[in-house]
């Protein structure tokens, strides 16, 4: 019995034995999973924590264009020395779920700015604003050049789209060029705006000022509203004085319906390329449909961008009989109903007028 009974149990001791041998290998294996993981986590964090450091630089004013995506802005800012590492701004933001809520526009970054603190600060613009004057009277060409110049912009990009016939019918302009709508104003426009989204404003602007009415009143007149702005921009190459716009707009208004050339100075202007200048008789025999010596009517398209006055005028004209005047030389004028009564008032003023150029 006691040979039986231990070799019982040698056989239980050998049964239990296998049994334990797996267990204690799982457990060593889970341990050292968890082991690692932790190890991982920890490293992980120490990366995070190292790459969210502050960088040391000074504070900067950063403009972030519209359309650029979390990566592109997070390499902007490291370009920058703003923070450390791009994907580290991009973690954040999709843990923070701003990634679609960053605002272009300008952004101030103080010095010493964590990678998560700089993400906060993307989530509102301050748009740095620049002013820029237009003058009325300024033709297209020289409109773009000053917006080019003094907002930073690609001139050549800006000209492909103002002398583009649907991109101005898409803007609702009925030409196949932007002359004459790109509206003379002092603006605040944000650094950030493009070349397309600056042209698109002053044009929008244009149409706030050429409202549901002057299209109105255009009909009643018998002219297109392109025509209403051809001919204000004629009179806003003539008229220096406010009171004598609508007498002006009367003088061609009374032309046009008689059937007479304009023989508008301001369109043999558009056509000369070293203008504006005193004109010469060699001047009003340039062969150009906008030269309204040699070609009746309004020329095909404005010759300048006028202001509100102007266009008031065209849709207002004065109600006299004048079919002419002349430049005293002072910016006021003298007009005229009759060839003879104009011939009078040349003969009188053309000294004075000589003057007005050497000056």
């Amino acid at each position: 019995m006691r040979n039986q009974d231990e070799h019982s149990l040698a056989s239980n001791d050998s049964g239990v034995r296998p049994s334990r041998r797996p267990v204690g290998v799982r457990s060593v294996v889970v341990r050292s999973i968890i082991a690692l993981f932790g190890a991982g986590i920890a490293g992980l964090l120490l990366v995070v924590l190292a790459l969210n450091r502050p960088t040391g630089s000074g504070a900067k004013d950063i403009v972030i264009q519209k359309g650029m995506t979390v990566l592109q802005i997070g390499e902007l800012l490291h370009r920058e020395g703003v923070i450390r590492s791009p994907r580290l701004l991009v973690m954040f933001s999709v843990f923070d779920g701003t990634s679609r809520r960053l605002k272009a526009g300008m952004h101030r970054f103080p010095e010493n700015l964590s990678t998560w603190e700089a993400l906060k600060k993307l989530a509102f613009s301050r748009d740095e604003f620049r002013r820029v004057t237009l003058p009325e009277g300024m033709t297209l060409a020289r409109t773009l050049a000053v917006l080019a110049s003094e907002l930073d912009l690609d001139h050549n990009k800006m000209r492909r789209l103002a002398y583009d016939p649907g991109y101005c019918r898409r803007l609702g302009v009925p030409a196949d060029n932007l002359e004459g709508y790109l509206f003379p104003e002092t603006y605040q426009i944000p650094l950030t705006r493009d070349e397309e989204q600056v042209i698109r404003m002053l044009v929008r602007h244009f149409f706030t000022v050429f409202d549901s009415t002057m299209a109105e009143r255009a009909h009643q007149t018998g002219l297109s509203a392109h025509e209403v702005v051809t001919l204000a921009s004629i009179i806003e190459g003539e008229a220096l004085l406010d009171r004598e716009r609508a007498t002006i707009s009367a003088v061609y208004h009374n032309r046009l319906e008689e059937g007479m050339f304009l023989q508008a100075d301001p369109t043999v202007q558009y056509v000369i390329e070293d203008g504006p200048r005193r004109l010469f008789y060699r001047d009003y025999k340039i062969d150009s449909p906008y030269n309204t010596y040699r070609h009746r009517g309004l020329p095909p398209g404005p010759v300048m961008n006028p202001g509100a006055a102007s266009l008031r005028a065209a849709l207002y004209p004065e109600d006299v009989d004048y079919l002419y005047f002349v430049a005293k030389g002072d910016g006021s004028h003298v007009f005229s109903r009759t060839v003879r009564e104009h011939e009078e008032a040349k003969r009188r003023t053309r000294s004075a007028r000589r003057r007005s150029w050497r000056r």
